[in-house]
């Protein structure tokens, strides 16, 4: 297959399967090149780490599309504000 439709391919993936392509072509080229980079140790530890980020939710807020919060600042602006002048 060209490499020229890999791109849409890979382009395709999630972040994550895009980090498991560069590692797994990183340890192909090396190992081409003689060079062994990952030993048993380093894969036992790679996969509790992966494991532990399967399992862990993350939260991302942001201001934007919050109308609450922009008052909210808005209001403690003005606040700061007004006891800053009294």
């Amino acid at each position: 297959m060209p490499l020229t439709e890999l791109f849409p391919v890979v382009n395709q993936l999630s972040p994550q399967d895009k980090l498991r392509l560069i590692h797994f072509l990183l340890l192909a080229v090396a190992k081409e090149e003689g060079y062994e980079l990952q030993t048993t140790e380093t894969q036992t530890q790679e996969n509790l780490l992966l494991k532990q980020l399967e399992s862990t939710e993350a939260v991302v807020w942001s201001p934007y599309d919050a109308p609450r919060a922009a008052q909210t600042l808005s209001e403690l602006l003005m606040a700061a504000r007004q006891e800053g002048h009294a």
